[in-house]
């Protein structure tokens, strides 16, 4: 697979997310040896004999076979050809595999339910991210302003998570789990415990995978620089985060084995990835407040490149192993860690922007968000109470089971609006992806429902 320029797409994505040592505690430490072993893929020079492989010499080779796409051919042979370079192993199987399915925010249009009204004078529904402004402003003036910065994206954190505004692709990945080499379905269900609350609630059987594949774009292309993966167990979900780079001694590294010629721009940024220093840095949520404690850490943020020193950076970036980030942190200062790398300008390994600095690989970390997808607007803002909930559900905000055109159009506006406009996707259903919950086939090996305070809400 040849690996080509392409056309800029769009998105955005979620969770950054580790496991790290306390850093509450001054005599806690990144261990050496796991992050050795989180970036070693074996002794070349061992005493074995074996000749040294090149982990990058064969693409990933996404599968041409699905049930169904939804993500176009043509967006899905331009993210095939922007693969990063990904190792054997269970990540890699999991992006060749037939029954894995790609798709962004135009191809599986983000929403989120209404579930508040009597479907006779309170309508209830489906309503798209990018709802009109006046469908809430009009009953409650400044409403839509609470829950959205823009249209199709909701305040922080369940919009612009990552911190990146533009600049940035976002393809998601979907496997279902399966038992016995067959796929077990995601369960549905309609839940009316009162006369005004009407939602379809929906769970993933264990060993179901989301993923995102986030790209930076620089101009006509697309450079992998993160790949972020959340596993479904029976009590919660397993995260990971996957980069090229994770410590900045990584990138020190491949630059100084791999440049040709002098670089003074080269030479400035070797000098900052050697210096431990890390300036003060948090991240804190100006809407849905008790949703994101802030977060503290350090930052490092590396400058800007451009013309060959960005060209060489890239090229990088597309040919160094993606390996797990989980408990490493990419600098530490004292007892100050920065998680990640961030920009100061464009051309280097992230888009300016990324606020990965402030959060370590962990379910801690991820959970902090994911917890409330699904979760009434009320809670937070009680004037917003008939406009329903965040999008998403179990834990997960970019996948529904619904049918887009029965609620948005192809501007983004809603279709439907005064009537239940929820319809289960027939190809979802026809490819065995949905079914009906049903205690007695789906049972506690592979189903179990993450219960949260708000979960079972009533309005």
């Amino acid at each position: 697979m040849v690996r080509t320029g392409i056309a800029s797409l769009l998105l955005v994505a979620a969770c950054t997310g580790a496991a790290p040592p306390d850093v509450n505690d001054g005599n806690d430490e990144v261990s050496d040896d796991a992050a050795d072993d989180a970036v070693d893929d074996g002794d070349p020079d061992g005493d074995d004999g074996e000749p040294l492989v090149d982990p990058c010499a064969d693409p990933v080779a996404v599968s041409e076979v699905r049930d169904l796409d939804l993500l176009a051919p043509d967006q899905l042979a331009a993210v095939a050809a922007a693969m990063p370079c990904v190792p054997a192993g269970r990540l890699r199987d999991v992006l060749e595999s037939p029954r894995t399915y790609w798709y962004d925010r135009t191809s599986l249009v983000p929403g989120y339910q209404d579930s508040f009204g009597d479907n006779v004078v309170a309508p209830i529904g489906m309503r798209p991210n990018t709802i009109n402004a006046n469908l809430i402003d009009l009953a409650v003036p400044g409403g839509h302003a609470q829950l959205f910065i823009e249209s199709g994206t909701f305040h922080f954190p369940f919009g612009h998570p990552t911190g990146v505004a533009s600049g940035q692709y976002v393809v998601n990945f979907w496997q279902p789990g399966e038992a016995n080499g067959e796929v077990l379905p995601v369960v549905y269900w309609e839940r009316d415990p009162n006369q005004y609350t009407h939602r379809t609630e929906w769970m993933f059987p264990a060993g179901t995978v989301f993923g995102e594949m986030m790209f930076i774009t620089d101009g006509d292309a697309l450079v992998p620089f993160e790949i972020r993966t959340r596993t479904r167990t029976l009590t919660g979900w397993d995260v990971d985060a996957f980069r090229p780079f994770p410590r900045a001694a990584d990138l020190a590294e491949a630059i100084e084995t791999r440049r040709e010629g002098a670089s003074a721009a080269l030479d400035a940024m070797l000098a900052q990835l050697a210096d431990d220093q890390l300036a003060p840095y948090r991240v804190a949520a100006t809407h849905f407040a008790s949703a994101f404690p802030a977060r503290t850490s350090g930052i490092d943020e590396l400058p800007g490149l451009s013309g060959a020193d960005a060209d060489f950076i890239h090229e990088l970036m597309r040919t160094t192993p993606f390996v797990s980030a989980r408990d490493v942190a990419w600098k530490r200062s004292g007892n100050v860690y920065a998680w990640a790398p961030a920009a100061a300008g464009t051309g280097t390994i992230v888009p300016p922007g990324y606020n990965g600095a402030a959060f370590e690989v962990s379910e801690e970390s991820c959970d902090g968000c994911h917890v409330d997808a699904g979760r009434p607007f009320k809670d937070w803002y009680s004037n917003v109470l008939a406009y329903g909930e965040v999008w998403g559900n179990d834990e997960t905000f970019t996948w529904h089971p619904f049918t887009e055109s029965r609620f948005v159009d192809a501007n983004g506006q809603v279709v439907n609006f005064n009537y239940d406009n929820r319809e289960l996707r027939p190809d979802f259903r026809a490819a065995g992806l949905i079914a009906p919950y049903n205690r007695t086939v789906h049972g506690g090996d592979h189903y179990q429902r993450i219960i949260r305070g708000w979960t079972d809400f009533a309005y």
